[in-house]
C-alpha cells in the first residue's frame, strides 16, 4: 500500500508481490515508490509512504518515498 501520512489519500496494491523470505522488503519497496513516482512525475511525492505487509497482514516494513526516490537514477 502507498498512503500519504497523515491520511485521506492512498493506493492500493491488492495482488501484492511475492519476496523471499531471506531478501530484505526495503529494495523492492523502493523500486515500487520509484514506479509509482515515473508514472505521475510531478506530483508531490512529499509525506507518502510504502507501507510493505506480510501476508498475514502485518507490517514488515514502511519507506518513505522520499528515501525511495533518494536513489534514483538519471
Amino acid at each position: 500500500m502507498w498512503r500519504r501520512r497523515g491520511g485521506g489519500d492512498a493506493v492500493f496494491d491488492l495482488t501484492g508481490r511475492w519476496i523471499p523470505r531471506l531478501q530484505a522488503p526495503t529494495p523492492r519497496a523502493d523500486r515500487v515508490a520509484r514506479e509509482l513516482m515515473d508514472r505521475a512525475p510531478g506530483t508531490d511525492w512529499t509525506g507518502w509512504l510504502v507501507d510493505v505487509h506480510d501476508a498475514r497482514g502485518r507490517r514488515v516494513s514502511m519507506r518513505s518515498f522520499a528515501h525511495a526516490g533518494s536513489g534514483r537514477r538519471g
